[in-house]
């Protein structure tokens, strides 16, 4: 009779252990029901609020904020004293936030603090690149940047969080841009900008890296092979590299519940690969939409489909009137039921550089035209295309199945506006164009497209 009335102990134990997380499942609402729905595991956040007018966080005026599933307290406030709080990371066990001061502001340095927001203390002077677990020991391991220049650091030292005496430089072969640089979860390599906008992976070891591209907030994981990923000159997509096999796709990040097609910053990959973070919507208009802020921007957290090709879910983590930037996740990866490996293939069965380049000529009327940015807001890019809206008068080649023809067009080269891009509405232009995303040389081009734009294939002018 023993061994029935250990099996029955058992079940026992398991129906309550299971009720038990029904019930703490029950009493979360709103955000922390919808985040963990998501997740599936104990979720924490954390991220800089501003009045609407600061979005990369460069001036003192900011507040360091934070979200858990499981407490029930929601969005709150971690740390209310107002000042420089860039780039907040969670240590990897989620307990303490490691923060910076901006480069530009005097005595910039490193914070730490525990997630009640106790305990805050300056670490050293430098930059928080990144935060990293050793996978033999569970050591925690901060990588700092130094020697500053232009937003970037000529110098990496990892140190030890809880034993700053253990320290060595990791990277000093050229500059590294402050706000995207991430390990690969066996420490080996970084994905990050040399600086930017050259995108690539370092081999930390061999103290060399491999150039994939041009763009803006890089990050690298590995669910199976490592996978990095550059964000596009739009501010709407995430191109998404399999390092091993140089194979490239692109997955759009701007489609939350309730977006039209706006632009969206601050993309991040969480400690588990199947999660990344973004803030926005950013459709306040103006020259550059994300640079124009606004209250509206709040905290989004999405999951990637298995292949990661795709977002295929979302929640909103914030709800409030002010502007929300610069988040970092934690999750609880032993109890999240989504496993840390792809269970199949990486990526789409078909490459985007088979996608067909779709080329029309055609004889059209200028109908919408984008807004034109100044040099000096689209800065530090040099370049840009603005798109404009076209009704077609007549096909001369190719196949176009109605609707408007949206054309992306250079405004914007050597940080001087071009004299002859298109302004009168109803001028007939007979225009060559291809698909935009057939032309890969422009993926970390600055493409400023207004929120009139639909969510459809844009072409680009290749000739007039």
């Amino acid at each position: 009779m023993v061994r029935p009335l250990m099996r029955a102990t058992a079940l026992l134990a398991t129906l309550a252990t299971a009720a038990a997380g029904c019930a703490e499942t029950a009493a979360r609402e709103g955000a922390s029901a919808e985040v963990f729905a998501l997740t599936g595991a104990h979720t924490r956040v954390v991220w800089v609020q501003h009045d609407g007018t600061d979005p990369y966080a460069l001036g003192d005026r900011l507040v360091l904020m934070g979200f858990d599933t499981d407490d029930g307290k929601g969005e709150r406030v971690i740390r209310a004293e107002r000042g420089s709080y860039v780039k907040p990371l969670l240590t990897p066990r989620g307990n303490r936030i490691v923060y910076s001061t901006h480069p530009d502001l005097p005595d910039p340095a490193i914070y730490i603090l525990n997630f009640d927001g106790s305990g805050h203390r300056r670490l050293e002077a430098g930059f928080a690149l990144a935060v990293w677990q050793d996978p033999v020991d569970g050591g925690e391991w901060l990588y700092i940047g130094t020697e500053h220049r232009q937003y970037a650091y000529g110098t990496v030292t990892r140190v030890r969080l809880d034993d700053p005496s253990r320290r060595n430089v990791v990277w000093r072969n050229g500059r590294v841009t402050f706000d995207t640089f991430q390990l690969s979860p066996d420490g080996r390599l970084a994905g990050g900008l040399f600086p930017w906008p050259d995108a690539g992976v370092a081999d930390l070891g061999a103290g060399t890296w491999h150039r994939l591209g041009e763009g803006c907030w890089t990050a690298l994981h590995d669910p199976g092979a490592p996978l990095f990923w550059y964000f596009d000159g739009a501010h709407r997509n995430l191109l998404m590299v399999d390092v091993t096999r140089d194979r490239r796709w692109t997955v759009p990040i701007n489609r939350a519940p309730g977006f039209d097609n706006p632009e969206v910053y601050h993309p991040r990959w969480t400690p588990h690969p199947r999660f990344m973070t973004i803030s926005g919507p950013y459709d306040q208009g103006g020259a550059n939409q994300v640079r124009s802020g606004g209250a509206q921007s709040e905290i989004w957290l999405g999951r990637f489909s298995d292949d990661f090709t795709r977002i295929e879910a979302w929640a909103r983590v914030t709800r409030n009137a002010a502007g929300d930037s610069y988040p970092d996740v934690w999750i609880d990866r032993a109890a999240s039921p989504y496993p840390m490996r792809a269970s199949g293939r990486l990526g789409p069965a078909t490459r985007d550089e088979d996608a067909p380049v779709g080329r029309l000529v055609v004889e059209a009327r200028l109908a919408s035209v984008g807004a034109i940015p100044s040099p000096e807001s689209i800065a530090p890019y040099r370049h840009a295309l603005v798109v404009n809206g076209y009704d077609v008068d007549r096909i001369v080649e190719g196949a176009f199945d109605g609707g408007r023809l949206w054309v992306a067009q250079w405004a914007i080269r050597d940080a001087r506006i071009l004299p002859a891009t298109p302004t009168q509405v109803g001028q007939v232009y007979r225009l060559v164009v291809e698909r935009y995303d057939a032309h890969p040389e422009l993926e970390g081009e600055r493409l400023i497209q207004g929120p009139e734009v639909p969510a459809v294939p844009i072409y680009y002018e290749v000739g007039q």
